[in-house]
């Protein structure tokens, strides 16, 4: 057997069976114990053919996953208001997406989403007042006594400012944004419980490829760790991450 072959087989074959996601560090940790002595260049190397032959796959920067479908996305739900806020704002720059998204991985379905619209602050008030004027039950920046009178109706829109660094393809937020923002709006606005949050979360993970790389980097801007995200410490089955690599 040759030094690819090895490391095809034994260690990223290895990797593939007790994780859904590692690092390019836990790779060269694992071709250590294995035995296998190669330098960072060759590893390199190996590792991107790896990735061109799809036998990992590329999970953003300096992460691989054995995971080959992306997580998708049903933007239907958002697409109506989507483009209202074009039509009306032509030049706004704003993401949307809604807790019905997350539907295909929850236990119990959610009968009435909640579309957010992430916007800069200076236009939060003319957008809420525009999807007020269109009939939709608008809630602007929910807070304090407006926060505990939040109510889930079938049109509800949560009209928020738009945070940094957040993932998005055109106007709709990608799953690395959904995962941090209903994580904090789950317990902002009650809208479901922390561990339905999580088994969902760990569901979608483990499932379907994610931008591990991004999603991290949107987690600590919003100053949320993904650990306390997924609830990693409470799963006793097979870790979804190396603990060395992500602590």
């Amino acid at each position: 057997m040759t030094a690819k072959q090895q490391f095809f087989e034994q260690v990223l074959g290895s990797l593939k069976e007790r994780s859904a996601y590692f690092s390019r560090d836990s790779i060269q940790n694992a071709a250590d114990v294995t035995g296998l002595a190669l330098k960072r260049s060759s590893l390199s190397v190996y590792v991107n053919q790896a990735v061109k032959q799809c036998i990992i796959h590329d999970a953003g920067r300096g992460w691989y996953s054995p995971l080959s479908e992306p997580v998708k996305l049903d933007s239907s739900t958002c697409s109506k208001l989507v483009r209202l806020i074009e039509k009306k704002f032509p030049l706004l720059d704003f993401h949307c997406w809604s807790t019905a998204q997350v539907n295909p991985w929850m236990h119990h379905l959610i009968g009435k989403g909640v579309t957010f619209v992430n916007v800069d602050a200076e236009a939060l008030e003319a957008v809420w007042e525009t999807l007020k004027d269109a009939g939709y039950d608008a809630h602007l920046n929910p807070t304090g006594k407006a926060k505990e009178q939040f109510a889930v109706r079938g049109n509800t829109v949560v009209v928020r400012r738009r945070a940094l660094g957040a993932p998005e393809e055109g106007h709709f937020s990608r799953i690395e944004t959904v995962l941090v923002d209903l994580f904090m709006e789950s317990e902002r606005l009650n809208l479901m419980d922390r561990e339905e949050f999580r088994q969902m979360a760990r569901k979608v993970v483990s499932e379907g490829r994610i931008c591990i790389s991004e999603w991290m980097a949107y987690a600590t801007n919003r100053k949320q760790k993904w650990q306390e995200i997924l609830g990693v410490d409470e799963i006793n089955q097979r870790h979804l991450f190396e603990k060395s690599d992500v602590g």
